[in-house]
C-alpha cells in the first residue's frame, strides 16, 4: 500500500465527516505531524480536492469532488438505461452482455448482464479489457473524439494474447476505420482463443461514451452468425443512447 495516497484518502474522508477542519486537527487524525499534514493538504488543494478558507485558514473538501461525484452519477445513471436492454439483448442472444466506459486507457465493465446458458462467458464489472484487442474497446477507441484517441494510441503497448491479437499499430488503425464504417466492432477470439465478442457504440450528448457487447463461445457465436448479432446489439445501443438523449439524424 503506497503510504501517501493512503493519507491523502484519510485526510478526505476526515474532512468528508467535518464541515472544515485546521491543519492540527487534520495531523491529529492521520497520526502525523503538523508539516506532514500540510504537505498532503498542499497537494489535494493542487487538485481541486481540498479548498482553503481565507479567513479562517481552516480546509474543506474542494470543487474537485464533486466533478467525480458528477461523473460517478452519470456511470449509475447510464447502468440504469442501460439494464433494462441488456437484460433484452442477452434473451434475444442467448449470450451474456455487458457495458463498458473508457478508463485510463482501457475499456472497464461497469455493468453486465449474464445469460442463462450453460456455457456463458462472465465480464466481471471491475475488468479492464485492452482497447486494441477487446471489442468494447475497439469500439470505443473507434468512436471516442480523435483527441482522446491519438492520446491512448501514443501511449499503446502491444501484448499478443492470441494467434489473431492485433500488434501493429496500422492494422490497428485500419481495424479502426472499418469499425466505424460498419457502425460496430468484433473480438474474433483476439483477447480470448475461445471467445468471440461484438459491441457496438452507445452515444450521449458529447459523442460516444460507452460500449454494449454481447459475449459467448466462439463456435456458437460463429453458428448464430456477426450480421445477425451486429443487427440485434446496434439496435440495443441505439435504444441505450436515445434514453440519453442521442438521437440519430
Amino acid at each position: 500500500m503506497i503510504q501517501s495516497l493512503e493519507r491523502g484518502i484519510l485526510a478526505l474522508n476526515f474532512l468528508a465527516r467535518r464541515r472544515n477542519a485546521g491543519v492540527t486537527e487534520v495531523a491529529e487524525d492521520l497520526g502525523v505531524n503538523k508539516s506532514t499534514a500540510f504537505r498532503i493538504l498542499e497537494t489535494l488543494i493542487a487538485y481541486n480536492m481540498v479548498a482553503q478558507d481565507e479567513a479562517t485558514a481552516k480546509y474543506k473538501l474542494g470543487p474537485g469532488i464533486l466533478r467525480l461525484s458528477d461523473q460517478l452519477s452519470k456511470s449509475l445513471s447510464i447502468i440504469a438505461a442501460a439494464k433494462p436492454h441488456m437484460a433484452r439483448l442477452a434473451e434475444e442472444t442467448g449470450e451474456s452482455s455487458h457495458l463498458c466506459m473508457l478508463s485510463g486507457g482501457s475499456a472497464v465493465v461497469i455493468e453486465q448482464f449474464m445469460s442463462s446458458s450453460r456455457l456463458a462467458v462472465n465480464a466481471k464489472v471491475g475488468n479492464a479489457e485492452p482497447v486494441y484487442c477487446s471489442s468494447v474497446g475497439k469500439c470505443l477507441l473507434a468512436f471516442c473524439d480523435k483527441e482522446k484517441r491519438e492520446s491512448i494510441l501514443s501511449k499503446l503497448r502491444f501484448t499478443a494474447y492470441t494467434g489473431n491479437t492485433i500488434t501493429d499499430m496500422k492494422a490497428l488503425r485500419k481495424e479502426l476505420e472499418i469499425i466505424r464504417a460498419k457502425g460496430y466492432a468484433v473480438d474474433d477470439a483476439e483477447l480470448s482463443a475461445d471467445v468471440l465478442c461484438v459491441a457496438a457504440p452507445v452515444f450521449g450528448h458529447n459523442g460516444a461514451l460507452y460500449s454494449v457487447g454481447i459475449s459467448g463461445p466462439l463456435e456458437r457465436m460463429k453458428e448464430k452468425g456477426e450480421a445477425l448479432l451486429a443487427e440485434k446489439l446496434v439496435q440495443a445501443a441505439q435504444r441505450i443512447s436515445e434514453q440519453l438523449g442521442h438521437f440519430r439524424e
